[in-house]
């Protein structure tokens, strides 16, 4: 298959190609894990801060050009047009870098040993615009993941060719002119939004990201996975970790196995920004039982930028009040109440993500007085007592009024000390009719009986108690 190939080698292969494929026989699957998410973009270079493969390790784009030893490969391979200056986007940025890429090389390749093999797995930044360069500009950013199989030559026209690598193997058959020309990249390959920067997790050239072998010196330099300028043991992929070729003569005359353990590698690890966190508590001071709203703000900590997300632990002392998440401005809220009075020391734990360190707010005081003493409540309504008429008749010859009864004790203890007698019937619990006497009572118990001018027909009676009771006269 033919298409465009726009290639830069110097020391580590640096290339873009405008089609998926370029290749000559045929491959079999890569078995590489993928990766397990990206970070957001960094506004200033428009790419992904970091990438995650499935064992948790954060690989950042290697745009370092100040470390000793040219750990992102920028200055030995001419990447930058100043690189004795800050890598900028776009003044001062290389075409392309790469988040990983390993390298794997046999030299010696056929009769004769004039061939070399050479293995690439990277996932790699560049731009997907006319120029494939970083002329193209921002909005072109794109990220892929590379698999790449080369021989130069040495090898038998028409036979097949096992490649094993770190990431799995596939067979090819070699062209007329004993090489093998193969190049696979997935992901990202267009510019956005048609590529989102998600794309390259679901490949199957990378993943997970290898490191030097830590049981094999020198250690990898501090912060990095490798130095792409020293060939070494490195950690097994799932297709472990050798490079083999394996095929007619692929060594010379009767070698037809081939192998190295040693390979380059390029990568930086991310670094979580540091975060700053304060705390503020709303009323203070307050009073035991009252409503307090604590709010907590998580910062970068400069040059860092972006929003934390993630949540907010809230603690009394050693205590825990609640827990919040923040929001988009970065701040996250509780509400609650103390119960005991006296000053309480507050604190907020931010507990990081996958951009930020967790930081803790210094501690503030909120003083917690006790509630105001509240007033006794009133008394209940008076209850009442009850009225009743045992008696009520007139003799109708003298006009003489008989009314008796009793009343009930007065809800709280005692009697009533009175009862008014009224013309009529009660009427709303009271007696609006018109009065005839006001009688004395003794332990609960009334008479009345005199020659009176009124003539009724019912009698009211009510205790000064409250009670109320009606009877109808007898005329005798």
């Amino acid at each position: 298959m033919n298409c465009i190939d726009r290639t830069k080698t110097a020391g580590i292969l640096l290339a873009v190609i405008a089609c998926i494929v370029f290749a000559s026989g045929r491959a079999s699957a890569q078995a590489a894990q993928g990766l397990a998410a990206v970070g957001a973009v960094d506004p200033a270079n428009g790419y992904p801060k970091w990438y995650q493969d499935k064992n948790g390790l954060q690989l950042t784009a290697c745009l370092d050009n100040t470390t000793p030893g040219d750990l992102c490969g920028l200055v030995a391979g001419g990447a930058l047009p100043n690189p004795a200056a800050a890598v900028v986007f776009p003044t001062n940025f290389p075409d392309e870098f790469f988040y990983f890429l390993l390298n794997g090389r046999i030299d010696g390749i056929g009769v004769g040993g004039r061939g070399r093999a050479i293995l690439v797995n990277a996932l790699e930044g560049a731009f997907g615009g006319p120029t494939g360069t970083v002329a193209d500009g921002a909005g072109t950013q794109i990220v892929f993941a590379r698999f790449r199989f080369r021989v130069t030559g040495g090898l038998v026209a028409g036979q097949t060719y096992e490649m094993q690598g770190p990431f799995g193997r596939r067979s090819f058959v070699a062209e007329a002119d004993g090489t093998i020309n193969f190049t696979d990249d997935q992901g990202c390959l267009a510019a956005p939004p048609a590529c989102p920067f998600n794309l390259p997790l679901v490949q199957t050239n990378v993943g997970p990201f290898l490191t030097w072998d830590p049981r094999v010196p020198p250690l990898a330099p501090a912060g990095f996975i490798g130095d792409p300028a020293i060939d070494h043991a490195i950690t097994a992929g799932p297709g472990g970790n050798l490079f083999q070729i394996k095929g007619p003569n692929v060594g010379g005359p009767g070698v037809n196995v081939v192998s190295t353990n040693l390979f380059s590698l390029t990568g930086k690890k991310f670094v979580k920004a540091s975060t700053s966190t304060t705390l503020t508590s709303s009323p203070n001071p307050s009073t035991t039982g009252q409503a307090v709203t604590l709010t907590a703000t998580v910062s970068p900590v400069a040059p860092a930028t972006g929003t934390p997300t993630g949540s907010v632990t809230f603690k009394d002392g050693a205590a825990t009040i609640g827990t919040g998440t923040l929001g988009a401005t970065g701040s996250a809220q509780v509400t609650g109440t103390f119960t005991t009075a006296g000053p309480h020391s507050l604190t907020a734990v931010y507990n990081g993500d996958a951009d930020f360190l967790a930081s803790t707010s210094p501690a503030i005081t909120q003083t917690v007085n006790p509630a105001a003493a509240q007033p006794p409540p009133p008394p209940p309504a008076a209850g009442t007592d009850t009225v009743s008429i045992n008696r009520a008749e007139q003799v109708v010859s003298t006009g003489e009024l008989r009314v008796e009864g009793s009343n009930s004790q007065i809800p709280g203890g005692g009697f009533a000390a009175s009862v008014e007698i009224h013309d009529g019937v009660n009427t709303n619990a009271t007696c609006p009719g018109t009065l005839i006497a006001t009688v004395g009572a003794a332990n609960g118990s009334w008479a009345f009986r005199a020659v009176v001018t009124a003539r009724p027909n019912s009698v009211c009676v009510i205790s000064a108690g409250g009670g109320v009771a009606t009877r109808a006269v007898t005329q005798k």
